[in-house]
């Protein structure tokens, strides 16, 4: 009887680490793969900082007498934390300040192999690297063309983490379309803001107001 008596408590004692380390490894194993650690950085601006000059769209613009004054390169971005069901991504990049509120759609991509965990500048309107939708200029990506002495406008970059595989996206979304196509494929999603502004003189704002 003593022996027993003294047993039963280490026992259960480690019965109950045994549990215990079960159940801490079964929450470590699913936060490591949950959707809110999906993350997105640029090299290339921080979050709420300032898209260059590249970045911004070429040629005229069409709302008034100005110049874009861009190079209408893409930004590079990265992502990381991706959920182990994801298939493909996608981007979307949109500012919702333009059009009195409305927003406005400056770049949709998609068709982003699982194993991609990046894009690198320009990349958007490198003819076939990625599947390509049409945010309202024929291409990919159209970039910023702020009005010199203009409000600041935001940008706000998506990236989609989806359960499709490639080649199922059409070409030549646009926003509404994209949107309707990925419902309940979505996986996870992660946000960068970034911001534009051109002073009087026509070069780029580095402040905020």
């Amino acid at each position: 009887m003593p022996v027993s008596i003294h047993r039963a408590p280490h026992a259960a004692l480690a019965a109950s680490l045994i549990g215990a380390a079960y159940f801490a490894w079964g929450v470590t194993a699913r936060a490591v793969d949950h959707p809110d650690l999906f993350e997105l950085t640029s090299p290339d601006f921080a979050d709420n900082g300032m898209l260059s000059e590249d970045n911004a769209y070429e040629g005229k613009s069409v709302r008034g007498p100005w110049d874009c004054g861009g190079k209408n390169i893409s930004p590079a971005l990265s992502w990381s934390r991706a959920p182990a069901d994801t298939k493909s991504f996608a981007i979307v990049m949109e500012d919702p300040d333009a059009a009195s509120g409305r927003g406005g759609t400056h770049w949709i991509t998609f068709d982003i192999p699982a194993t991609v965990t990046a894009v690198e500048r320009g990349d958007a309107n490198k003819l076939g690297k990625f599947g390509a939708g049409d945010p309202g200029r024929g291409k990919a990506y159209h970039g910023p063309c702020a009005e010199p002495g203009g409000k600041e406008h935001h940008f706000v970059f998506m990236v989609y983490a989806l359960d499709l595989g490639l080649a199922v996206l059409p070409a030549g979304m646009n926003r509404a379309q994209f949107v309707e196509k990925i419902r309940g494929h979505n996986v996870a999603a992660a946000s960068l803001v970034a911001r534009y502004e051109r002073t009087l003189d026509g070069k780029v704002a580095r402040t905020s107001h």
